[in-house]
């Protein structure tokens, strides 16, 4: 059965590489953020320490800090508990409605794109773009393996291909070291 094409961000697995919980902060998006921060849009720490949203920051070149939890409208000043743990593992889609991610893609790095979010759910449509998988080491995400789930053929099961959701963790996260190459 096909995967189903709903893009929502990175969302927390609720561990990390290591087994334990992922860390959580608190961090303050300023009045002056010019786009909304949805729950699990990729976050990163700008200038003066408040934090902006992927859709405002440059995908493969920025430093990310995790993933927010809440959602925060544009144009005002807002909380967001954020996922800060840089061996955080996350569940995303790509974006890639056509080929897709496959097996042997695992392994590989690859970029966010950031696509506003779901003005109606308040959830985030950040995905995994395709297009950008390669083993440099400077692009955000590391895929690690085909999300699994328990529900068989429903419409909810998960293959390679069109819209495969993947585990992730950060490459380029603040608290973490130097991104790794992908194999």
């Amino acid at each position: 059965m096909a995967n189903v094409n709903h893009p929502h961000g990175l969302r927390p697995v609720m561990r990390t590489l290591g087994g334990g919980f992922p860390f959580v902060s608190e961090l303050k998006k300023l009045v002056g953020a010019t786009k909304a921060v949805f729950m699990w849009d990729v976050v990163a720490r700008i200038a003066g320490g408040s934090i902006d949203v992927a859709g405002n920051l440059t995908p493969g070149t920025t430093i990310w800090s995790g993933v927010a939890l809440n959602f925060g409208a544009a144009a005002t000043a807002t909380s967001h508990l954020v996922i800060v743990s840089p061996l955080a593992l996350y569940e995303a889609q790509d974006n890639d409605t056509v080929t897709g991610l496959i097996e042997t893609d695992m392994g590989l790095n690859a970029n966010i794109i950031a696509t506003a979010g779901d003005a109606t759910l308040k959830l985030s449509k950040h995905q995994i773009d395709r297009s950008t998988k390669n083993t440099t080491s400077t692009l955000d995400l590391h895929l690690l393996q085909k999300y699994t789930t328990v529900l068989g053929d429903s419409a909810e099961s998960n293959d390679y291909g069109p819209n495969c959701r993947v585990e992730v963790i950060f490459n380029a996260h603040r608290m973490g070291s130097v991104g790794t190459a992908g194999v």
